[in-house]
C-alpha cells in the first residue's frame, strides 16, 4: 500500500510538473499574442489620430519601433532644389535687346534734306567769261505756234549745226558745279574754252533731239525741269525714265520749279514748298540732291535767294544777259538766250562776244 501510496505519490508529485510544463507555452504565447495586439492597437491608434494629435505619433511608435530613424527630414532638403538660379538669368537677357534699339532711334534724328555745305572759299576774288546757253525747245515748232513759242523753238537741225561748231572750234562743256567749285577754290581747272549748255522746262524733245545731238559730239547739258509736270506725266514732256537715262549719261537734272510759277513776292513758306519740294523729287527719283535752280520766267527776289541759300541751293541762272560769272553773284549767274530765228553767224557771234 505504502508502495502504491508512494507511487501513487511520486506520480502525483509528477502530474503538476508536466501541468507546469503545458503552462509556459501558453503564457509565453500569451504575452506574444497581447504584444502583437498591443502594437496594432498602438499602429491603429497612430493611424487614426486626429490632426490635432498628429505631434503624439512620433513618441508612439518610437516607443514600439526604436529602430525606427527619425532622420526622415532628410529628403525634405533634396526636394529644395537651386532653382533660383535660373530665373535671374532671363531677366538680364531680356535687357540685350532694349540696348540695341537705341542706336537705331538716332539716324532718324537727322534730316535727310541736311544739305552738303559748299566748298569753302579760300578767300580769292575770281570771275570768268564763260557763255552759259539757254535753250529751250529743240524742234520745229508747230504752223500755229504764236511769236513766243517760235522765239523759243530751235530746230534740231540749227541745233546740230551749233554744237557741230562748237566742237570744231574747241568748246568744251562743263557744268554748273564745275563753275561753283572754280569760283570758290580754284578747282577743278577749267579748259581754254569752257562753255555751259542748259534747257529750260524739260520738254520732251529735249530728250529726242537735244539728248542724241550732245552725246554725238561728246557734250553735257543741264536740263531745269518741273517736277509736278513730270510727275502727271504731262505729254510734251520729259518723263523720270527719260531723265534718269540722260542723268546716268551724265547729264545734270536740275530745279525749275514744281510748276512754272513766279517767285517773286512769295512768303517763306511758298518758297520752301515750292524750292525744297522739287529737290526731294529729283532726289528720290534719280538718287542725288540737285544743288542748282532755274527760277522760272527769270523772276526772283532777295527773298528767293535767301530761302533757296537755306535748303541747300549753290547757285541759280537767271535770264539775265551775259557771260562774266562771280564769286559774288553765284544767285545771278546771267545767261545767253538762243533764239529760234538765229542762223549761224549770228550764233558765233554771240557766243564769242561780237554781239
Amino acid at each position: 500500500m505504502t508502495e502504491k501510496q508512494n507511487s501513487t505519490g511520486k506520480l502525483r508529485s509528477k502530474t503538476p510538473k508536466r501541468q507546469g510544463e503545458q503552462r509556459r507555452p501558453i503564457v509565453i504565447g500569451g504575452v506574444l499574442l497581447a504584444s502583437g495586439i498591443l502594437a496594432c492597437v498602438a499602429l491603429g491608434l497612430v493611424a487614426f489620430t486626429p490632426a490635432s494629435q498628429n505631434d503624439q505619433r512620433p513618441r508612439l511608435l518610437a516607443a514600439l519601433f526604436t529602430a525606427t530613424p527619425t532622420a526622415s527630414a532628410t529628403p525634405t532638403a533634396t526636394s529644395t532644389p537651386t532653382q533660383t538660379a535660373t530665373p535671374t538669368d532671363t531677366p538680364t537677357a531680356t535687357l540685350t535687346p532694349t540696348d540695341t534699339l537705341t542706336p537705331s532711334i538716332t539716324p532718324t534724328e537727322t534730316p535727310t534734306n541736311t544739305p552738303t555745305p559748299l566748298p569753302t572759299p579760300d578767300g580769292r576774288e575770281r570771275e570768268f567769261y564763260i557763255p552759259i546757253l539757254m535753250y529751250h525747245y529743240i524742234s520745229v515748232p508747230p504752223e500755229d505756234a504764236d511769236v513766243y513759242r517760235q522765239d523759243l523753238s530751235v530746230t534740231p537741225e540749227n541745233f546740230r549745226e551749233q554744237m557741230a561748231w562748237l566742237h570744231a572750234s574747241g568748246y568744251q562743256t562743263i557744268s554748273l558745279y564745275d563753275l561753283v567749285y572754280a569760283l570758290n577754290i580754284g578747282w577743278p581747272p577749267l579748259p581754254e574754252r569752257p562753255i555751259i549748255l542748259t534747257f529750260d522746262d524739260g520738254y520732251a524733245d529735249n530728250y529726242e533731239n537735244a539728248f542724241p545731238i550732245l552725246q554725238e559730239f561728246g557734250f553735257t547739258g543741264t536740263f531745269f525741269i518741273l517736277t509736278d509736270v513730270t510727275d502727271r506725266n504731262e505729254p510734251g514732256y520729259m518723263t523720270w525714265d527719260m531723265l534718269r537715262e540722260m542723268s546716268e549719261a551724265g547729264m545734270s537734272i536740275e530745279v525749275h520749279g514744281r510748276e512754272h510759277f513766279d517767285m517773286m513776292g512769295r512768303d517763306r513758306d511758298w518758297l520752301l514748298f515750292h524750292l525744297l519740294g522739287p529737290a526731294q523729287t529729283i532726289e528720290a527719283n534719280l538718287g542725288y540732291q540737285p544743288r542748282m535752280l532755274s527760277y522760272p520766267a527769270g523772276h526772283y527776289d532777295e527773298q528767293v535767294i535767301s530761302v533757296a541759300q537755306e535748303v541747300g541751293y549753290w547757285a541759280a541762272v537767271t535770264t539775265r544777259n551775259g557771260m562774266l560769272q562771280k564769286k559774288d553773284e553765284l544767285f545771278e549767274l546771267p545767261r545767253i538766250r538762243i533764239r529760234g530765228d538765229w542762223d549761224l553767224d549770228v550764233f558765233i557771234a554771240v557766243v564769242t562776244g561780237g554781239l
